[in-house]
């Protein structure tokens, strides 16, 4: 099966936070990296999900990798604001995961005409 694209560019930002995740201080990567790599395992695993799901469904749980992929925002503005990781980086992760939400709207919006 063809992989979408939005499933695509949030597994980029994955493999981004993994690479981050490396460079946090160790104090902060329990409560703060590690945490937001899971979350964006998370938005993955919906996305996944609703890729497969039957079309009556599929809504349900992209609103939920919306969701999840909201809360991944603000856990990387948490590691910016915080000076945890490379600002650059992190800006580049931001913009990434910005492009994938915008095309999640977009799956979604489709889902819902």
């Amino acid at each position: 099966m063809e992989e979408l694209p939005v499933i695509a560019k949030t597994y980029e930002v994955y493999k981004k936070l993994i690479e981050l995740n490396q460079t946090v201080e160790k104090a902060y990567r329990i409560s703060v990296s590690e945490p937001t790599i899971k979350t964006c395992q998370q938005t993955l695993e919906q996305l996944l999900i609703a890729k497969h799901a039957p079309k009556a469904v599929k809504e349900q749980f992209l609103i939920r990798a919306n969701a999840e992929a909201e809360l991944l925002t603000l856990q990387i503005r948490t590691i910016l604001e915080l000076k945890l990781a490379n600002e650059t980086n992190c800006l580049k992760i931001s913009a990434k995961l910005a492009e994938s939400r915008r095309m999640l709207g977009g799956w979604l919006k489709s889902v819902r005409s």
